[in-house]
């Protein structure tokens, strides 16, 4: 478990994350992020055994890339104080300390390691012109090199790591670097380090050569099995010696690749997986993978995606949008490179469920090629559990699913009235077209103990139709106490049901006339309903 603190060290507050060692194993590893990360290396550490100190770039709100921030060297200074002050700590020597660090943070690993004296570095695709990599990248530029990113301060951080490696005398380290062909900066940043690197008595570089690597942030995916055996060994105190080492399969046999892929193409399957899934402008939003895998000899092919909903020997279909997806090339690797640019899909703005009738429906994808005559229908699967509800007029849609399958529910939005739950409406008021509504909703037996346990919706029925609109939910202790039973031993803090915001919901859009008003709340498989009064609407300005 690590512990989050901040000191003082010098000028600057330092933020850090640290964990304690398990057993007997005294060494520290100092860990630096890389662009966009908070510290380093998330849980991929998990199983490294010493003291693990994680520092984070973030001095005076933005980052220093660990050497300057608005040209202030004296951040380095901090942060080295820092790291010395957990060595006395822990009673670690400088022989006993690894560097670690990605992108920036192999950067700052090289940079801390031989600017204060320590022996141990492993840096994956560090950058070396450190000014220009830095100018113009985002909010790094001026955070790093000042307001308005001279040139003069780009060559001044541009010669950093090349004056600090000049002026080297201890060549008695153990380094390890981690590159790949596949990441553009090989040749813009990594190999300007290698000639004074390899003036290192244990200089060790790890080509990571893999069809996979095609971008800078999947060198370290590709190379973290290598990369964590040598902080396992450097971490216990031996240091081990690879020299230049290509890491990857052996080259593509380009005429076996095709006639696999090609093969695999001419297997009866189709590839359907949601990804992401949420409402917008109330309409749902699906988006994931759908594909043919393999290649067809004569090249890429076309593809043409439909979402199917099927209920009792019934189906409804959705034309959907073929997406750029940058990485499907990893996530389904079958024994040979294969890109599926296009193997995204989305629902895009035009589907919007509503001549669904009321039911339960089965989704698939079906995907086919008219150039090659194929037409393949798979059942849609999920990446991670999803479960999104939203009101749509007078109904509910429901979006379920996991790696068994997916199911779209649509149901009315008036569910059953029932004395099992706990309900009161502490307020209600309406001012020309706002309406709001606010009180305490929940079931016992089933915990509301964050502002996701259910859906709330507002709920109006007239002459003219039913229309409904979403709630949120609101933590208020206060009012849902004094509905929990003596005994009930369940969290209810969030279940009390508002307008967002509690500013009242607009509905203009709704005809003029007089309305029953009910809030409803979904949860789980269940969708309660509770009187709150009515409601006379005049027309519209």
């Amino acid at each position: 478990m690590y512990t989050e603190a901040t000191e003082v060290h010098g000028k600057w507050p330092v933020e850090f994350q640290f964990r304690p060692a398990r057993g007997d194993h005294r060494n520290l590893l100092v860990v630096f992020s890389s662009v966009g990360s908070k510290y380093g290396f998330g849980n991929a550490l998990d199983s490294v055994q010493c003291n693990i100190l994680r520092i984070r770039d973030h001095f005076d709100g933005a980052a220093s890339y660990y050497v300057a921030r608005d040209m202030d060297f004296s951040v380095s200074d901090s942060i080295q104080a820092l790291i010395e002050s957990f060595m006395e700590r822990l009673g670690t020597s400088r022989d006993q300390v690894t560097l670690l660090g990605a992108s920036k943070g192999g950067s700052a690993a090289l940079y801390y390691g031989v600017k204060y004296g320590f022996k141990n570095i492993v840096a994956s695709t560090p950058q070396y012109f450190l000014g220009s990599y830095s100018h113009g990248h985002g909010q790094l530029g001026d955070a790093v090199l000042g307001e308005g990113q001279s040139a003069e301060n780009v060559a001044t951080m541009d010669a950093v790591m090349k004056d600090l490696l000049g002026g080297e005398s201890d060549f008695d380290r153990n380094v390890y670097v981690v590159s790949s062909p596949g990441d553009y900066q090989y040749e813009q940043e990594v190999k300007h380090y290698l000639p004074a690197l390899r003036r290192y008595e244990n200089f060790n570089f790890l080509f990571v050569d893999s069809p996979t690597v095609r971008r800078h942030d999947e060198v370290v995916r590709q190379g973290l099995p290598s990369i964590l055996s040598i902080v396992y060994a450097l971490t216990e105190g031996a240091a081990p010696r690879w020299g230049d080492v290509r890491i990857g399969p052996d080259p593509e046999d380009p005429e076996k690749a095709g006639k696999y892929l090609a093969e695999l193409r001419n297997e009866d399957t189709a590839v359907a997986v949601l990804a992401r899934a949420a409402f917008v402008d109330d309409h749902a939003r699906l988006s994931g993978h759908a594909f043919l895998p393999g290649v067809p000899r004569e090249g890429e092919a076309d593809e043409v995606k439909r979402l199917v909903l099927e209920r009792q020997g019934e189906t409804w279909a959705f034309p959907l949008e073929s997406t750029k997806e940058i990485r499907l090339y990893r996530d389904y690797f079958d024994q040979y490179f294969c890109e599926y640019a296009e193997g995204g899909f989305s629902t895009g703005e035009g589907v919007t469920f509503e001549s669904l009738p009321l039911g339960t429906f089965e989704a698939s994808i079906c995907v086919s090629s008219p150039d090659e005559k194929i037409e393949r229908r798979t059942r849609l699967i999920a990446q991670k559990i999803v479960d999104i509800r939203r009101s749509m007029g007078d109904s509910e849609l429901i979006v379920k699913g996991n790696k068994n399958g997916v199911k779209l529910t649509k149901r009315s939005i008036v569910g059953s009235d029932t004395d099992g739950v706990r309900f009161s409406l502490k307020n209600s008021w309406k001012r020309d077209r706002t309406v709001h509504a606010e009180g305490v909703f929940f079931l016992p037996g089933r915990n509301a103990e964050k502002k996701n346990h259910a859906m709330y919706y507002l709920v109006l029925q007239g002459r003219r139709g039913c229309f409904s609109f979403p709630l949120e939910a609101k933590k208020n202790v206060g009012a849902t106490r004094p509905h929990v039973t003596s005994g009930d031993v369940g969290t209810y803090h969030w279940g009390y049901f508002t307008t967002p915001g509690t500013t009242g919901i607009d509905v203009s859009a709704v005809p003029a006339g007089r309305y029953r008003m009910s809030v409803s709340m979904s949860a789980g498989g269940s969708l309660f309903t509770k009187r709150a009064g009515s409601v006379v609407l005049g027309k519209a300005d």
